[in-house]
């Protein structure tokens, strides 16, 4: 049976008159407490929450980085003295600062090596020992500080440099050669052990460091070469004071040894909202 429109509109109860039907208080504040507001009504001068998917999911992506994130982790190991009392750049005299800084030292860190006018040239070695390592090693660097290895004369003053019997004398010959190396100078270098970082992971780092002439001394008149003009004379052998070495190495905790493994909870979360925005975007562009 077909309706009458007409007929059945009008038999509905008249539309509540709001002159002559006042709002209840309970109505009030109903409406005070849930306004009628659409979802995703915005007000002027309010950016709408759906216009940047991209950006909500940049900003996804930066909480679940930093959530679940792996930390860095800063294993330091030293021998010798690291506050000797004089800096990098400084001549020192042996007494008292030198032997002050090397007193109560482990060897090769405690005296003075080789003699640059009877000979023989400075030779030393040492060894760290710390934790073996697990986490995968994003860092690593030597430090090693020097008294009056010469540097600064001819040639190259390094006659062997191994880590862990890997050769690395020509690389510490050209911080050598680049700068510091004064007669009597105290330096300071740091060589980058990253490449390194298999043989460091055992938790033992074994070095070896022998100087070479020639070296430099103050000019003295029973020198044989000895240039009266010249206060400081090239001589056959390089003596030296090892003065501490340092080996930090920085690892990065909780990251997955195996790149192919399963994604996190979070991972899966992510790529969700990724695929999500892509497909807002692609139904509002068709």
């Amino acid at each position: 049976m077909l309706l009458d429109s007409k007929r059945w509109t009008s038999q509905l109860p008249p539309a509540r008159n709001a002159a002559q039907h006042p709002p209840s208080f309970l109505s009030q504040a109903r409406t005070r407490l849930h306004p009628r507001r659409p979802l995703w009504q915005v007000t002027p001068g309010e950016a709408h929450p759906m216009k940047h998917p991209l950006s909500a999911l940049t900003l996804a992506a930066g909480i679940l980085a930093a959530s679940s994130g792996a930390s860095a982790a800063v294993m330091t190991t030293s021998l010798g003295n690291t506050a000797p009392g004089f800096n990098d750049g400084d001549t020192p005299a042996l007494v008292p600062q030198i032997l002050a800084a090397q007193s109560g030292q482990p060897a090769p860190f405690n005296a003075g090596l080789g003699n640059e006018v009877i000979g023989p040239s400075a030779t030393g070695a040492w060894t760290f020992t710390y934790a073996p390592i697990a986490d995968p090693i994003i860092s690593a660097t030597l430090d090693i500080g020097l008294v009056d290895h010469d540097s600064a004369a001819a040639g190259d003053q390094v006659l062997l440099f191994t880590v862990d019997g890997i050769d690395l004398t020509s690389n510490l010959n050209t911080l050598f050669n680049a700068s510091g190396g004064g007669n009597n100078e105290y330096n300071v270098y740091q060589l980058d052990l990253l490449s390194l970082a298999g043989a460091l992971a055992d938790g033992s780092a074994s070095i070896v460091l022998n100087l070479q002439g020639p070296g430099l001394q103050e000019c003295l008149i029973f020198l044989p070469g000895c240039d009266p003009n010249n206060p400081v004379s090239a001589t056959t052998f390089n003596g030296a004071h090892y003065i501490f070495s340092m080996l930090t190495i920085e690892t990065r905790e909780g990251m997955p040894p195996n790149p192919n493994d399963v994604p996190e909870p979070a991972s899966l979360v992510l790529l969700g909202l990724g695929l999500s925005a892509l497909a807002w975007r692609r139904r509002r562009n068709p």
